[in-house]
């Protein structure tokens, strides 16, 4: 048996794509068997949700209760999408004729239909909208609710809790943190104390949020740990017995292990120390005077203190024999040199048993903080009957394998499922798993509650969970297929392993690519769990596409005269970001409204909303390429995809007006608004303000003053903010701010200043101002309060309809589709293997991709293609340019 799905023995011979696209439609209409369980392995663009919709159709037309569908997907969109695409094929098939009706259920039966096929075609659209339920295309988490709240009493939860969303969750685990942070100076725990203070004493005060963090973001792991340790009866035996500490032993008594030296002890160390000391080099003798001093100490802590410093560097290697022992004493005791490497060996040895009994000293003192914080977290949660996403799924992990109430409740699911599909199988976590194993766990054994064929479905692609989002593991894919055959085998059904190496999305330029890169075996390690062969295939016959790769950026040497008037988080002009931006902008900008494409048979002019670039991560790149595109191109820019709300300059300018607002006699917040769009203040006439006022004096107090000077230009600031000083007064934080934004112009002077994107910002700003009323204390002091500590992320929907450039990281552009796309990565690299950028005419510091472009008439450059090219080498844009492809 296989680990995995590999590449089938039967593949075409041809690389006609007419005989791919039918092999292709032929495995698709085994994955799609109502009968049979299946297993999918299918590449990007190869049509993962075309199955799951035609095998939930088919299933229907096999007579199949929508009811008894479990269609399991990654995301609300993704289940959204799903149900559209089923219900948008019903609608259609109620209202056509015969003859294309029969061609339409041909086309995915791979047979003929009879009359009654096309009578229950024809109904299957009333059918699942009138069945109580209807389709259940849901999320994982969406399930586990409705499962928890079907049983609260035997899931032990409240039966009118409420789920925390992302934003509610962190304003809970916060408060969670605050407890913990405050309990030591409100309560008696000598425990609690110890373990801040060893924590502490390894990391400063940024360590300690360090820990927290990764706490709360390892909770359930935490909580899977406490509970296993519960069999060896405590923490600190079950980490004893981890870390291979016996009851006993203590620090000190693992530093006793140092002395004596093996090797160098008695009547061969005193030799040693006379020797060191007469014919020794300065490091030589160093050590001996240590080692004299080791003789005295008495307390073992400080002896292995002493003796690391004596056989080990300051980076805590073991020292050079040079460094130990020197050749005049090697001559007059040879016997020396072994006694010597005996006790540095020895040293070395005792250091890493040490090592680990801190190591599991400091678990310990992280685990007992995690305990408070878990136990805080959890009973704040309890007293307002809350659960968490990831509550939903270990409650019903729990709920579904106890042996006192599980047998009931899968006798009670059992007469509902009969048919699970899982969609993004490769995105699933372990205890994701571990529900969707139970729910099936009687689909093959034994005696089911109702007789018929029941079945089970998954469809994912190994290769893209190296992200190991929400706690997937890639090897985990491959396990689960397995188990699933072998499960599937013993229930005597028939079970389809299946792979889809077929693209529809991509053309053949860019998949070679790929496949050219993963055929390093390098690169190929850890892809997946079997070592399958990267292999793609394009049904774009014809299409063209383009990969163009430009070599990394080498950082330039920095000049150490620095400007002070710079701001002190500025990229350089000089940085490999900002080069890589401008050359980015650049390549753009000789593309939208200059070159073709061709879409639905017609020829039409590159928009900006056919070009989306890929980072990995959201940093200042993504800032340095919105403002090169901006300036000097013009070209319309949707920004980043996903960006903390309190990271935005618009809202940080809402912050301040805030904060001054509270406090007139906050300086620095004032001078943040005057030279924000709001008041559009110049850098000279701040200074003005600011540097000529009498001593003490603040700033509000001298804008008062400069204000009743005839023809003052802070005259209309002050009115201005005296307004919003009365608003902040009278009303609420949403309503005051809805003002400031609207009737005072707030959105237009932002939009004038910073684009169109900045309007989404404000928008999630209103909103959180507005959610924050209804669940909240009053208050604007509070309402800043909570959003600089929540930092809330913002997800900007990426609406492919406006014509802009579109910024992404590399996985929440999952499943997209483009003209144009680049992927982007500005930072030092020394790999080689797999090519650091590409991009679409010009061989610098950048990745590329394009597909679909009209092919070029000429592989030679133009009189004004070469001039422009040197233009750009001049303006330091491009670099040298490349031969065209």
């Amino acid at each position: 048996m296989s680990d995995g799905p590999s590449l089938p023995s039967n593949l075409p011979t041809s690389d006609d794509p007419s005989a791919w696209i039918d092999w292709t439609t032929v495995e698709q209409s085994r994955a799609s068997h109502p009968g049979q369980s299946a297993w999918v392995s299918a590449n990007a663009g190869s049509g993962k949700t075309h199955v799951l919709t035609q095998r939930v159709i088919r299933l229907l037309l096999a007579g199949a209760r929508p009811s008894s569908i479990l269609c399991l997907t990654y995301t609300k969109a993704a289940a959204s999408e799903m149900s559209n695409r089923v219900f948008d094929r019903l609608a259609e098939w109620a209202t056509l004729d015969d003859a294309e009706l029969t061609k339409r259920v041909t086309a995915i039966e791979q047979r003929v239909p009879d009359r009654t096929t096309l009578a229950t075609a024809r109904q299957l659209f009333a059918k699942a909208l009138e069945t109580p339920g209807g389709l259940k295309i849901q999320t994982i988490h969406a399930f586990c609710e409705a499962l928890l709240h079907q049983f609260p009493l035997e899931a032990n939860v409240a039966g009118h809790f409420s789920v925390l969303d992302d934003r509610a969750a962190i304003a809970v685990l916060a408060e969670a943190r605050r407890s913990l942070l405050t309990a030591t100076s409100t309560e008696n725990n000598a425990d609690l104390a110890e373990a801040f203070s060893q924590v502490l004493s390894i990391a400063d005060e940024s360590g300690l949020e360090t820990l927290i963090s990764d706490i709360v973001a390892n909770r359930h792991a935490i909580r899977q740990f406490r509970r296993e340790s519960a069999r060896h009866g405590s923490i600190d035996a079950a980490l004893r017995l981890r870390f291979g500490i016996s009851p006993d032993e203590t620090e000190a008594s693992r530093a006793e292990a140092y002395w004596p030296l093996a090797g160098l002890s008695g009547p061969v160390f005193a030799h040693y120390i006379r020797l060191a000391l007469e014919k020794g080099g300065e490091k030589v003798r160093s050590v001996a005077e240590t080692l004299e001093r080791v003789l005295v100490e008495r307390d073992p802590l400080e002896r292995a203190k002493l003796l690391d410093g004596a056989f080990l560097t300051q980076a805590e290697a073991p020292k050079a024999d040079s460094s130990l022992i020197a050749a005049a004493m090697t001559k007059l005791a040879p016997e020396l040199r072994d006694a010597v490497i005996a006790a540095r060996e020895h040293v070395v040895s005792s250091r890493d048993r040490l090592r680990i009994f801190r190591m599991y000293e400091a678990t310990k003192a992280a685990l007992t903080l995690a305990v408070r914080l878990d136990e805080d977290y959890e009973e704040l949660k309890k007293r307002r009957s809350q659960l968490d996403f990831e509550d939903l799924i270990a409650r019903s992990a729990e709920l579904l394998v106890r042996s006192d109430v599980g047998a009931w409740v899968h006798y009670k699911l059992d007469q509902g499922i009969d048919h699970i599909l899982v969609d993004e199988a490769q995105d699933t976590s372990p205890v994701q798993w571990s529900v969707i194993r139970s729910l099936r766990e009687d689909f093959f054994s034994g005696a089911s509650a109702r007789p018929g064929v029941r079945t089970f479905f998954a469809v994912g692609d190994e290769k893209q969970s190296i992200y190991s989002f929400q706690g997937a593991r890639p090897e985990q894919f491959s396990v689960e297929a397995k188990q699933t055959q072998q499960a599937v085998d013993n229930g005597g059904q028939t079970f389809n392993t299946i792979r889809l190496p077929l693209s529809f999305r991509s053309t053949s330029a860019i998949l070679s690519a790929v496949d050219q890169v993963f055929s390093v075996g390098e690169n190929l390690r850890g892809l997946s769990a079997g070592g399958d062969a990267v292999v793609h295939m394009s049904s774009r016959s014809g299409h063209p596409g383009e990969v163009d790769l430009w070599d990394m950026v080498a950082a330039e040497k920095l000049d150490k005269n620095e400007d002070w008037t710079a701001p002190f988080d500025a990229t350089p002009e000089s940085a490999p970001s900002a080069i890589l931006a401008r050359r980015i902008a650049h390549a753009i900008s000789e593309l939208v409204g200059k070159q073709t494409i061709i879409e639905k048979g017609g020829e039409r002019l590159i928009q900006p909303g056919d070009i989306l670039v890929l980072v990995r991560k959201r940093d200042s790149f993504v800032n340095a390429l919105t403002r090169s595109l901006k300036r000097p191109y013009s070209i319309p820019v949707a920004g980043a995809d996903r960006l903390k709300l309190t990271s935005h300059i618009a809202v940080q300018d809402m912050l301040a007006l805030g904060r001054f607002l509270l406090l007139p006699a906050d300086d620095l917040s004032l001078a943040a608004i005057l030279k924000s769009p709001l008041f559009n203040h110049g850098e000279e006439q701040l200074l003005d303000l600011a540097a000529e006022r009498p001593e003490k004096q603040s700033l509000w107090a001298r804008l008062q003053d400069l204000a009743t000077q005839d023809g003052s230009p802070w005259a209309a600031s002050l009115r201005k903010l005296q307004v919003f000083l009365e608003l902040s007064r009278t009303h609420s934080v949403h309503d005051f701010y809805a003002r400031v934004l609207g009737m005072h112009g707030g959105r237009r002077v932002y939009l004038g200043r910073l684009g169109t994107e900045v309007s989404d910002i404000l928008d999630e700003f209103l909103t959180f101002a507005l959610s924050f009323e209804t669940a909240g204390l009053p208050g604007l002091q509070s309402f800043i309060s909570t959003l600089e500590m929540e930092a809330p992320e913002v997800k900007r929907e990426q609406d492919k309809e406006r014509n802009e450039v579109r910024i992404m990281t590399v996985h929440a552009s999952k499943g997209l589709e483009w003209c144009f796309w680049s992927m982007a990565d500005p930072r030092p690299s020394t790999r080689t293997t797999w090519p650091s950028s590409v991009c679409l005419k010009h061989t610098r510091s950048n990745r590329l991709f394009r597909s679909g472009c009209r092919p070029r008439r000429s592989a030679t450059r133009s009189p004004r293609q070469t001039a422009g090219c040197a233009e750009a080498r001049q303006r330091r844009n491009i670099g040298d340019c490349c031969m065209w492809p």
